[in-house]
């Protein structure tokens, strides 16, 4: 393929416009704006957050292109618990981001929390590729919510 055809990745603004508006989304809408402060990890959170070229990655298409699907929170007293998206908030942190787009959640209990957390893990990583403890954290996770 000749070089000179190739496209080059695009900004945001330029594909949608300069006076595409980026203002958040409404709480209606389902997604908020969080700043990366109000953030605290889930307890225990059973998955290695991503390092080295996997990591570089993400950090580097959260520069080019922001935090394109927001994570999942709870309101945890003055802070907001990570569900989903730990790595999400860390490259995003490592990108120099200082806000990402979430989905709070309401009204859950500590095995549907649980079950956000091991799932969308899951959706993301093949369980052959988790180390023993996260699939370990996966099966009893299942077992003790999923009956």
């Amino acid at each position: 393929m000749d070089k000179n055809k190739i496209k080059k990745t695009e900004t945001f603004a330029s594909i949608f416009g300069d006076d595409y508006d980026e203002t958040p989304l409404s709480k209606d809408e389902g997604v908020s704006t969080l700043k990366v402060e109000q953030l605290v990890s889930f307890p225990n959170h059973p998955f290695k957050l991503y390092e080295g070229a996997r990591l570089d990655e993400m950090v580097e298409s959260i520069k080019n292109f922001g935090v394109i699907v927001p994570i999942v929170v709870r309101k945890k007293g003055l802070k907001y618990e990570i569900l989903s998206g730990h790595n999400r908030v860390n490259a995003a942190k490592i990108a120099g981001l200082t806000e990402v787009p979430s989905i709070i959640k309401e009204g859950l209990t500590e095995e549907e929390a649980t079950l956000i957390v091991t799932e969308t893990n899951l959706m993301q990583r093949s369980f052959t590729d988790l180390v023993h403890s996260e699939r370990a954290a996966v099966i009893a996770t299942r077992h003790n919510i999923v009956r």
